[in-house]
């Protein structure tokens, strides 16, 4: 599935970047995929760039086996936005498709905005740095903000919500 809607992200823009591929095998590598999974994988990543493509099939069959786990569908969305940014910016045809599938699969527009700025601060502490700033604003603010945003709290929140809020991220996407 997560492959089949990667590959679908990837051409829905028109064409598959060398960015976006990348970023496949590297989702490939994480997940420690054998020589035939691998295979497998690829099979569908190029499924997924068909035209004839069902993403909802798709998406509401991925929803009924993780059974409710939100954990498993919120890392799922999370490796779609990778994808999108894969190439450096998310193109209007795949935000489209992404606030689809987070309306498919469950997520309020605030979670799925939670979830992309998770993403890009990732990418922006992966990237190199101030590149992630937005032009026009200087970077320490954007980046104040950014983190504000990505805790899902405002300016004006207490320290313990902060620290609430940190914790609660960190349950969510610590690996253990």
């Amino acid at each position: 599935t997560t492959f089949a809607v990667m590959g679908h992200l990837a051409k829905v823009d028109g064409q598959v970047s060398q960015s976006e591929i990348r970023l496949a095998e590297t989702v490939m590598a994480r997940m420690n995929l054998d020589t035939e999974m691998r295979r497998t994988a690829i099979g569908l990543f190029n499924e997924g760039k068909a035209a004839d493509f069902d993403l909802d099939a798709v998406l509401d069959q991925f929803r009924r086996e993780c059974h409710r786990r939100r954990h498993l569908l919120q890392m799922f969305v999370e490796i779609q936005l990778h994808a999108c940014y894969a190439d450096g910016a998310v193109h209007a045809d795949e935000a489209r498709v992404l606030r689809h599938i987070c309306d498919r699969l469950g997520f309020s527009r605030e979670e799925f905005a939670q979830l992309e700025a998770l993403v890009r601060a990732a990418q922006g502490f992966a990237g190199a740095g101030a590149q992630g700033a937005r032009p026009g604003v200087a970077p320490s603010h954007d980046r104040i903000a950014e983190a504000y945003k990505v805790l899902g709290v405002t300016r004006e929140a207490s320290d313990a919500d902060i620290k609430t809020a940190y914790r609660r991220l960190m349950n969510q996407h610590h690996p253990d």
